[in-house]
C-alpha cells in the first residue's frame, strides 16, 4: 500500500479525496490543510507521493513543490487544483511536478485520472532512482519495467538503450533500436515536432507528452512519455519510460460511441412509445362505443398485442441502457459464447468451437450478443442439431463465424434482419447484437446459405484482439447437454 499526504484548505475536497483514493484499497492518504503543516508532516512520516492544491494562503502548491524538490529530491509531486492557467501548468513542470491535474467534471473520472498518475508518478520516479544506483542493475530493472523504456543521447537524440518491453513494442532488436534516431520512433510526417519535444525535455532535464509511437508494421500506439536526464558514466541521457495507453484511448473512444447510441436509443424509444400509446388511445375509443363481435374482440386483441409491443420495447431498453456503462476489456471468445449457450436448450445441439485461444477487445454486453445469436440460430433455424463458433485471422483482423446446419435466412432478408424492429419477434435480438459489437469497431454480417444454414461473420480489427498459445489447440464440444474437451489429433 502506498502512503499519500494530501495538502488542500478545503476540508470537504480533503475529505472526499481521502474517501475516492483509499476506495481501491492502494492507498493510505494522510491529509493536512496548508503547505506549512504539510512540511510538518513530511518532516515526521515517510510519504511515497504528495498531492496539493495550488491557490491556498500562506505558502501556495509551487512553494510546497519547491520546499518537497528542496528537501525530498524526487518524491513524487502532483498539483491538484481548478487553477488551469497555463502558467501554473508551465511553472509546476518546471520545479519539477510530476503531473497536473486539474479539477472539476466528473468525481469518479477525476479521481480515476488522479490515481492512475500517481501511479505513474511512483513507478516512474522509483525506476529512475533504481536506475541511477548502479549502471549494472540498470538492465535488470529496465527489463522488469512494466513500460517500455528508451535511453537517448541527450545531445544527438542517438538511441543507445531500450528495454525488453520496448524491443517488444517496436517489434525490433535492441541492436536494430540502437541505430536509430529517438525521432525514428514516431510518424514520419512529424518528425520534426518530436524533435522539438526532445530538445525541450532535454533541455528542462524533465518532461511528460502525449505521443505516439509506430512499430515495424507501421501501426501506430498512443503512448505517455515521461522523460528523465540522466548521467550513465559522464554521458548526458535522456530516459523515457513510455506508457501504452492503447486500451484506455480504446474504452474512452468505446465510450463517446456509446453516449452516441443511447441518445439515438432514447428519441426512437420515445418515438416508437408514443406511436403504440396512439394506437392504443384509438382502439379504446372504439371500444368504448361498444362496437359488436366480431370487431369488439378485435380491437381488444388490438390493444393487448400494442400493449405487450411496449413493454417489450421497455424490455430491450433497460438492456440497451447498460452499453457502455463498464469499460469494455479483454474476453476469451470460447469462454464468454460457452457461457452464454448455457442459458439456451442445447440438449439436442451440439455445440462446437475452434476459438479458445483467442480474446478479443469488446463491451462486456458481448455474452448477451452471443446468447442472441444462438438463440436465433434455435428461435429460427428449425431442426438443427450442431451451432459452432470459429476464428481465422486474416490480412486486416480476425473473421469470427457463428454458423449452424438449419434453414438459414433468405438471400432477400440478409439486408434487413440487422434493422431495428425487423423479424419475426420483437426485430431487437440482431439490432442489439450489431449494437453492442460496434461499440468496439467490431462489424457483423450474415453470410450462409439459404437452406445450408445461418452464418454470422464477426470482424475484429487489429489491435482488438490477440492469441493465447496455450489455449489454441484445443477443440472444445457441449454435446446434448455434457461438456467435452479434446486435444486436435488425440
Amino acid at each position: 500500500m502506498f502512503s499519500l499526504l494530501y495538502v488542500d484548505d478545503e476540508a470537504d475536497l480533503l475529505e472526499l479525496g481521502k474517501l475516492f483514493l483509499e476506495k481501491g484499497g492502494e492507498f493510505s492518504v494522510a491529509t493536512e490543510d496548508s503547505a506549512r503543516n504539510g512540511l510538518q508532516k513530511l518532516a515526521e512520516c515517510r510519504f511515497d507521493a504528495v498531492i496539493s492544491d495550488y491557490q491556498m494562503s500562506g505558502m501556495d502548491g509551487i512553494g510546497l513543490l519547491k520546499q518537497v524538490r528542496s528537501h525530498y529530491g524526487s518524491l513524487p509531486f502532483l498539483l491538484f487544483t481548478g487553477r488551469g492557467r497555463e502558467e501554473v501548468v508551465i511553472e509546476a513542470i518546471n520545479n519539477g511536478a510530476d503531473f497536473y491535474v486539474q479539477k472539476g467534471g466528473d468525481p469518479r473520472s477525476q479521481f480515476a485520472e488522479l490515481r492512475y498518475k500517481i501511479l505513474i508518478a511512483i513507478e516512474r520516479r522509483r525506476a529512475v532512482d533504481a536506475l541511477r544506483i548502479e549502471n549494472e542493475k540498470n538492465r535488470g530493472l529496465m527489463d522488469h519495467a512494466n513500460d517500455a523504456i528508451f535511453i537517448a543521447d541527450a545531445e544527438t537524440g542517438m538511441l543507445i538503450d531500450a528495454n525488453t518491453k520496448a524491443q517488444a513494442m517496436l517489434g525490433r532488436s535492441l541492436e536494430e533500436i540502437r541505430a536509430m534516431h529517438q525521432s525514428e520512433l514516431h510518424p514520419k510526417d512529424e518528425i520534426d515536432l518530436y524533435k522539438e519535444y526532445f530538445a525541450d525535455h532535454a533541455r528542462r532535464g524533465t518532461g511528460v507528452q502525449a505521443e505516439m509511437v509506430v512499430d515495424r508494421e507501421g501501426n501506430t500506439i498512443p503512448v505517455i512519455v515521461s522523460s528523465t536526464a540522466m548521467d550513465l558514466g559522464g554521458r548526458r541521457c535522456l530516459m523515457g519510460i513510455f506508457h501504452d495507453i492503447s486500451e484506455i484511448q480504446r474504452a474512452q473512444d468505446a465510450l463517446k460511441i456509446a453516449n452516441k447510441k443511447l441518445n439515438l436509443l432514447a428519441e426512437i424509444t420515445r418515438h416508437d412509445i408514443r406511436n403504440k400509446l396512439t394506437v392504443v388511445g384509438g382502439y379504446l375509443e372504439l371500444v368504448r362505443d361498444r362496437p359488436a363481435e366480431p370487431e369488439y374482440s378485435m380491437y381488444l386483441r388490438k390493444i393487448i398485442d400494442t400493449v405487450n409491443t411496449i413493454g417489450q420495447n421497455i424490455e430491450f431498453t433497460r438492456l440497451y441502457q447498460n452499453l457502455g456503462v463498464t469499460a469494455p476489456g479483454w474476453q476469451n471468445v470460447h469462454e464468454v459464447f460457452f457461457r452464454a449457450c448455457t442459458h439456451l436448450d442445447i440438449k439436442r445441439i451440439c455445440v462446437q468451437s475452434d476459438a479458445d485461444g483467442l480474446d478479443i477487445f469488446a463491451d462486456p454486453l458481448l455474452e448477451r450478443a452471443f446468447y442472441n445469436l444462438a438463440e436465433n440460430s434455435i428461435q429460427h433455424g428449425g431442426d438443427i442439431s450442431i451451432i459452432r463458433i470459429s476464428a481465422q485471422e486474416e490480412g486486416d483482423g480476425v473473421t469470427i463465424r457463428i454458423e449452424d446446419n438449419g434453414v438459414g435466412i433468405p438471400p432477400f432478408d440478409k439486408e434487413n434482419i440487422f434493422s431495428k424492429g425487423f423479424g419475426k419477434n420483437t426485430g431487437l435480438g440482431l439490432f442489439l447484437v450489431q449494437e453492442i459489437l460496434i461499440i468496439t469497431g467490431i462489424s457483423i454480417r450474415e453470410t450462409g446459405e439459404y437452406h445450408q444454414g445461418a452464418r454470422f461473420e464477426l470482424h475484429v480489427p487489429k489491435g482488438a484482439y490477440r492469441f493465447n498459445p496455450e489455449k489454441s489447440d484445443r477443440c472444445h464440444l457441449a454435446v446434448r447437454g455434457f461438456y467435452q474437451e479434446k486435444v486436435r489429433g488425440n
